[in-house]
């Protein structure tokens, strides 16, 4: 008996001991923001009255609830994370993600679902009674399918493989809270000013230069992709039906302690995939660049984003796309309060023959905190001239009309906690 009673002593102090090694950290975050909007918007020159959003006025919204537990294990860690959000439509997503490290070398990656729930109603009509029978809700994530990407470092050479942001597009600007900001190819790939690059399947090599300098090295081959993540297809081959690849470097550095420039420049093709004569003679083919340059004078910090793309059909003399953009702007801090200005434009075309629709942009904030609350203030304007309309579809639609003098003032006060 004193024996197995030394036994049992001994098994839980191990338990004990070993508990903490085991733990998991929870947490739980939100917040919640109260807005105060007045817009006002001309949708062209031959409009006669200007036309206020349905969002003037006050209103609230709740921010993403966020469950997370993490354990850490040495050099490893996992980290699970739940987000319900809900910005027109309810958003849920689970998130494994982790890290584990051998000798010098860390490899970490994540795996992420968004559910499938039942909750969606239908009436069936076919009835006598009209009765209403609970129906499964459409997939989320129907016809895709998981993708996610393998990171492996030294410290020195980084190698991502898989579906990723390979390339910075290398924006640098900073806005207010109110609207007025426009991308690159807003009625398209809608990416910020800049090189037009997003995700995609492929594999990147980063080196460090020094501690203030690095290079990426990027190459993209996949099916039914866009070009670097963001070139769509002009020429009209079958959606499903291509392959894509492209190649991509992009450059970062620091210079005298203040100056940060980044660089990317990109391009990439696709080519048909169906073994069909006619799709076969169909190809696109995409080239980007982008330029950062951030400047830390203290409290005054600059800093210039411009980009530039273009995009073309190989079958198609006139089906072209060029985009391009540049913002300047500037941060001042006010102690704890930041002032902030920004000014661009941008200019896209359709086609060979399209003349130019331009986007001029500016905005101005003042951002404080008033114990445990973040207030800003901001106030943007956007401008647009198109003078052949929107025959190619690219501002509204031929039968709404040009956007030809189109003008949008936004005046926005934001106040929000986090916990």
């Amino acid at each position: 008996m004193k024996q197995l009673s030394k036994i049992m002593l001994a098994a839980v102090a191990s338990v004990a001991l070993a508990a903490p090694a085991f733990a998991w950290d929870f947490s739980a975050s939100g917040s919640a923001t109260a807005y105060f909007n007045q817009t006002s918007s001309k949708a062209n020159s031959g409009a006669t009255t200007k036309e206020s959003t349905a969002s003037n006025g006050f209103t609230s919204a709740g921010g993403n609830l966020k469950l997370q537990s993490s354990h850490t294990d040495g050099p490893n860690t996992t980290t699970f994370t739940y987000v319900l959000d809900n910005d027109g439509n309810l958003d849920e997503n689970l998130t494994v993600s982790g890290s584990r490290k051998v000798g010098d070398w860390t490899a970490s990656g994540s795996v992420s679902y968004t559910p499938n729930r039942l909750g969606c109603y239908a009436t069936d009509n076919g009835s006598a009674t009209g009765a209403v029978a609970a129906t499964q809700c459409p997939d989320p994530q129907a016809n895709t399918e998981d993708s996610t990407s393998v990171t492996l470092t030294n410290g020195t050479m980084t190698i991502v493989m898989g579906d990723a942001t390979h390339l910075s597009g290398q924006n640098v600007s900073s806005g207010s809270t109110a609207g007025g900001q426009d991308g690159m190819d807003a009625q398209g790939a809608d990416t910020s000013v800049g090189a037009m690059v997003d995700d995609f399947e492929g594999i990147s090599l980063g080196y460090s230069i020094s501690d203030t300098m690095s290079v990426t090295v990027a190459y993209q081959q996949e099916k039914n992709g866009l070009v670097m993540g963001s070139g769509e297809q002009l020429d009209g081959a079958a959606a499903t039906g291509h392959t894509t690849s492209g190649f991509g470097l992009a450059f970062s550095g620091t210079f005298a302690d203040m100056i940060t420039i980044g660089f990317t420049q990109a391009s990439g093709s696709t080519a048909d995939a169906t073994n069909t004569t006619a799709q076969g003679l169909l190809s696109t083919s995409w080239s980007t660049m982008g330029l950062g340059i951030a400047i830390d004078l203290g409290d005054i910090d600059p800093f210039i984003s411009y980009g530039s793309a273009t995009g073309s059909a190989g079958a198609s003399t006139t089906a072209e796309h060029t985009h391009s953009g540049n913002e300047v702007g500037l941060t001042y801090a006010l102690g704890d309060d930041t002032i902030t200005l920004l000014v661009g434009s941008m200019e896209d075309k359709y086609s060979t023959t399209d003349k130019a629709l331009t986007t001029s942009i500016m905005e101005v904030g003042y951002a404080t905190t008033v114990g445990p609350a973040s207030i800003s203030v901001g106030y943007g304007t956007s401008a647009k001239a198109d003078a052949d309309g929107p025959t190619d579809g690219e501002c509204g639609s031929v039968t709404t009309g040009s956007c030809d003098g189109y003008s949008l003032t936004d005046l926005e006060v934001a106040m929000s906690v986090s916990f």
